[in-house]
C-alpha cells in the first residue's frame, strides 16, 4: 500500500508538471518561446465598380486674355460641370434658340465633354473652335463666333465642321 501511495504521488506530480501546474518540490520545465513576429502591410481593398469618365479640361488660347474670352470659357466650364443654371445665366438663355431651360439642358444629353479653344478676339466677338465629345465616344467639331456683351453671351454663330 505504501508503494501504491508513492506511485500515485509520482503520477500526480507528473500530471501536474505536464499540465503546467507547479507542485511544490517537483521541478517543472519552463519553455521559453520568442513572441511571434508580426508585420503590418497596407493592402488595397478594391472599391465597388463604378463608371469612370475620362475628361479633359477645357482648353483655350486667349489672345490678350480678354474678359470676352473668359466669358466664353466660363460658359463651357459651367456646361462641363453640368451646372446648366450658370451656363443659362452666362448667356445660354440668349443663344438657346427658344424652348426654355428644360429644352436647353436636354440639348446636352448626348454631350459628354466640351473643349473650347479661343482663336481670336476682336472687340466683343470671340472666335472659337469647339470639340464636343459625345456619350457614344464620337466627337463633333464646330467653329464660329460668340458675341459677348455685359459679361454674358449675347449671340452666337456656330457651324458644324465635323
Amino acid at each position: 500500500m505504501k508503494a501504491t501511495g508513492i506511485l500515485v504521488t509520482a503520477l500526480v506530480a507528473m500530471c501536474a508538471a505536464a499540465c503546467g501546474t507547479p507542485v511544490v518540490g517537483v521541478p517543472v520545465p519552463i519553455a521559453v518561446t520568442q513572441p511571434p513576429t508580426t508585420s503590418t502591410a497596407v493592402v488595397a481593398v478594391p472599391a465597388a465598380p463604378q463608371t469612370v469618365y475620362v475628361q479633359q479640361p477645357p482648353a483655350y488660347v486667349a489672345p490678350g486674355d480678354t474678359a470676352e474670352a473668359r466669358t466664353v470659357v466660363a460658359y463651357y466650364d459651367a456646361i462641363n460641370r453640368r451646372d446648366f443654371a450658370t451656363a443659362w445665366s452666362l448667356g445660354g438663355s440668349r443663344i438657346a434658340g427658344g424652348g426654355g431651360f428644360a429644352k436647353y439642358v436636354d440639348g446636352f444629353a448626348t454631350t459628354s465633354w466640351d473643349t473650347v479653344t479661343v482663336t481670336d478676339v476682336r472687340g466683343s466677338t470671340v472666335s472659337v473652335v469647339l470639340s464636343a465629345v459625345q456619350t457614344d465616344g464620337s466627337t463633333r467639331t464646330f467653329s464660329g463666333t460668340y458675341t459677348v456683351s455685359g459679361g454674358v453671351l449675347a449671340g452666337s454663330h456656330m457651324t458644324r465642321t465635323k
